[in-house]
């Protein structure tokens, strides 16, 4: 990259990054009078918008009365946050806000002017999330640090947010308000109307048949990136595996949205839409997915769902709660997969 280019983008990215209030630090935080939130978590990847909704509910429980814009990554950011009633605005930026200058400059002129009272970065170490709370001259800006705490009137230590990306935000929260960091965390949601549920059911219902609790319908999305990604004679030893664990399960492939099947020997339903794709998810029985975008699309629709990890850690990344699992996979056997799924379909 040529210097004088490098040298300008510097300059501009300090010019951007200067706060347009002091810090009063450690104020308190006097949730009765916050009225106007900005959330900012501005990546670009599916999977964050969607870890940003334990944060979005947790908002509408301790702060009911309270608006909240959203800066995400992708355009479709605002289709996946359909439901949360209490989000006014979602602005997205892309992978690179400096390659679209217009697009910064207009929220570099936007976010002092629009009146809030509480600014969360809700990512982990983002130049950008830090420059819109820093931008934002929110009464009360808050964010997670292990070392410059700039521009923030509380700055939460990232030892008291815990590691997984979707909690974290939230125990920052509960941190600043002087809550119960560790009470019941809520779960990735998608909040799917009940036309989308139902046309979904009918979508699968034709393809593999109607609810059967003696053959469950299973299925699986083997997509994934880099060294996520498992190859195909491992995907066709597990489901030889599960079929040996469970001989009645009627399976099919979740096509990608590239459209190209990645287990041509099994059935294979076509992603639509974003919405579309979570509503097919949550009809299932099971779902089985390795690492990806999907499965936390898959994981937000609430279906029983196994992730399957063996690049990135899932304490991390992992689905949690009661109907739903991360396994890391470097050391278990296909068997060990299948008898994991058979038990959590069993717990479902």
């Amino acid at each position: 990259m040529n210097p004088d280019w490098q040298a300008a983008r510097r300059a501009v990215a300090r010019r951007l990054l200067r706060p347009s209030a002091q810090a009063d630090i450690d104020a308190p935080i006097d949730a009765a009078s916050i009225t106007r939130v900005l959330v900012a978590r501005p990546n670009h990847r599916l999977g964050n918008v969607l870890l940003l909704t334990p944060l979005l509910q947790e908002l509408e429980r301790v702060l009911p009365q309270a608006r909240v814009d959203v800066l995400a990554g992708p355009p479709f950011a605002a289709c996946l946050l359909q439901g949360y009633a209490a989000v006014d605005r979602v602005d997205t930026l892309g992978a690179r806000p400096l390659h679209a200058p217009r697009v910064l400059w207009s929220l570099w002129r936007a976010l002092p002017r629009r009146g809030y009272t509480l600014a969360l970065d809700a990512a982990e170490r983002s130049q950008s999330a830090r420059w819109a709370v820093m931008r934002s001259a929110a009464r009360w800006r808050v964010g997670m640090v292990d070392g410059d705490a700039a521009g923030l009137t509380q700055a939460v230590p990232h030892a008291d947010c815990g590691v997984h990306q979707a909690q974290m935000p939230v125990r920052m929260l509960r941190v600043a308000l002087g809550l119960d960091p560790d009470a019941p965390l809520p779960a990735l949601a998608v909040r799917l109307r009940a036309d989308e549920r139902a046309a979904a059911a009918a979508r699968l219902g034709a393809f593999l048949g109607a609810v059967d609790v003696a053959a469950p319908r299973v299925g699986v999305f083997a997509e994934a990136t880099g060294a996520k990604r498992y190859d195909d004679g491992y995907w066709q030893a597990l489901i030889a595996a599960l079929r040996a664990r469970m001989p009645r399960m009627r399976l099919a492939e979740i096509v990608p949205a590239h459209g190209r099947p990645m287990l041509p020997q099994l059935p294979g339903l076509h992603t639509a839409p974003l919405r579309a794709a979570a509503a097919l998810c949550a009809s299932f029985d099971l779902l089985i997915a390795a690492d990806s975008g999907l499965m936390h699309l898959a994981a937000a629709s609430g279906v029983p769902l196994l992730g399957l990890f063996k690049a990135t850690d899932p304490a991390r990344y992992g689905p949690y709660g009661a109907r739903q699992r991360a396994l890391a996979t470097q050391h278990l056997e296909v068997a060990d997969i299948a008898r994991a799924a058979s038990d959590l379909l069993s717990r479902a």
